[in-house]
């Protein structure tokens, strides 16, 4: 399966299950089902026969080596995530789920997520000073892009009936943070295969809000995320500086922002 991006051939092996960069097969780590027991709705359902299942792999900078300088420039990289269809004992196949630092201005930094094949739900969510959280699920499929936001973790899931391939944006200098996620055994809601939605016991106190992938009007949609990226690096400022995603976006200049 040849990927969406022009600048540089990326290509899935859905056999093999490797991706490609001009024919060069690039390395990835994987998620196996193991690692993800403090997270799941069914904890019973692992065994010894399926504890070493891969249930997602994370191809990370790919692509990049092809046009190194632009991307060091901003300590930005490019990543592609495959996520498999399986059946996590009633549950949708999910990411493990994590935060992101502070960057500036109690804002933590934010992703740019790109579904390139497959049907996803992105589960946000946020702790409020008086403990209780907001919770965003935002439904996305092929050719929708969808901003992490500032000071919430994120967890990808995957709702469709194929595996899902999604890409994303990300500053290179900081470490994802996936304690608090299995410290709270998950997220704050687990989607069931039986179409239920299901409250984790450990949130006392959530508002849940559901919406289809919103438009993001500064980003061209003809275009993947990494050819945009080297085409207008200034429309990814928030990457570095979450602060700009409140500016007013025709404000955004890459000649003036320290970016």
């Amino acid at each position: 399966m040849k990927l969406n991006v022009k600048a540089v051939e990326l290509v899935f092996d859905e056999k093999e299950k490797k991706l490609f960069s001009g024919g060069i097969e690039l390395p990835f780590s994987v998620r196996r089902l193991d690692e993800m027991r403090k997270v799941l709705f069914n904890r019973e359902f692992i065994t010894d026969a399926n504890r070493d299942t891969i249930l997602y792999r994370m191809f990370r900078n790919a692509g990049v080596e092809r046009n190194p300088t632009i991307f060091k420039a901003h300590n930005i990289r490019y990543d592609v995530t495959v996520i498999e269809n399986y059946d996590l004992g009633g549950e949708f196949t999910k990411t493990l789920g994590h935060y992101h630092p502070l960057a500036e201005k109690g804002l933590s930094y934010p992703e740019l997520y790109e579904v390139i094949y497959g049907e996803v739900v992105y589960l946000l969510q946020r702790r409020n000073e008086d403990g209780s959280y907001d919770v965003k699920l935002v439904h996305a499929k092929a050719g929708d892009k969808v901003i992490m936001p500032p000071n919430y973790g994120h967890i990808s899931i995957n709702v469709g009936k194929t595996i899902l391939i999604e890409a994303n944006l990300v500053n290179t200098l900081f470490q994802s943070d996936y304690k608090p996620m299995e410290d709270m055994e998950g997220g704050a809601l687990y989607l069931l295969k039986n179409k239920k939605t299901v409250t984790n016991r450990n949130y006392k106190d959530i508002d849940i809000k559901r919406e289809n992938a919103p438009k993001i009007d500064f980003l061209d949609y003809s275009k993947s995320i990494y050819d945009e990226y080297l085409a207008h690096p200034e429309h990814f400022i928030f990457l570095n500086k979450p602060e700009s995603l409140f500016w007013k976006k025709d404000n955004w200049d890459i000649e003036s922002q320290v970016f």
